[in-house]
């Protein structure tokens, strides 16, 4: 007897569980929820996420430190979770009316050995710099003299709990489309000499 009963435990829940194991028909949706409760209103005139172009123009790195700071306007606010991407152009493609823009770092091997254009920013400036395995004193102007710069500050939270970014950072036309940065947010800035 009481193993009868013990199968027909066994019985019952197998049975339990096959009866919502088996894929049957799926019933119709049920009815809408009521609409939620509306969301708090964000920041007047933003979109949550606010980008910045800087251009610096005729940028020269000059000996011994071969470093240039390049300020931000006295009154643009950084955040602290910011990010700041720099890019040269490295060539103009003039058939085509094409900018080449580069991310930095940037390495380069040249005759003399490896050259890097490196940078670090604060929320006053960007320091760029070269860096080599050689003395930079050989180089000619063209490594070092009358780059056109753009710095791009960018909100440092992906948001959405993201951990990457939500653009690809070494292709400035990505980044000025993702932010929507057209012509007319960029900033020309005068740099001064260290």
């Amino acid at each position: 007897m009481k193993n009868l009963f013990y199968y027909l435990q066994i019985l019952a829940v197998g049975a339990l569980i096959a009866s919502c194991t088996v894929n049957g028909n799926e019933g119709p949706p049920g009815p809408r929820g009521p609409q939620g409760p509306a969301g708090q209103d964000g920041q007047d005139g933003l979109n949550g996420e606010e980008a910045f172009v800087f251009e610096f123009e005729e940028v020269t790195f000059v000996s011994p430190d071969y470093e240039v700071f390049l300020e931000f306007p006295e009154d643009f606010q950084m955040l602290d979770s910011d990010k700041v991407l720099v890019y040269f152009l490295w060539e103009y493609i003039e058939e085509d009316d094409l900018d080449i823009w580069r991310a930095l770092p940037q390495v380069i091997f040249t005759e003399f050995g490896t050259l890097q254009y490196n940078y670090d920013f604060s929320k006053y400036d960007v320091r760029l710099f070269m860096e080599g395995n050689f003395n930079l004193n050989v180089l000619g102007a063209g490594a070092t003299d009358n780059w056109i710069v753009r710095a791009v500050v960018v909100p440092g939270q992906y948001g959405a709990g993201r951990s990457t970014p939500p653009v690809d950072y070494e292709n400035y036309h990505e980044v000025i489309e993702y932010y929507g940065l057209e012509k007319s947010k960029k900033v020309s800035v005068q740099n001064r000499p260290k």
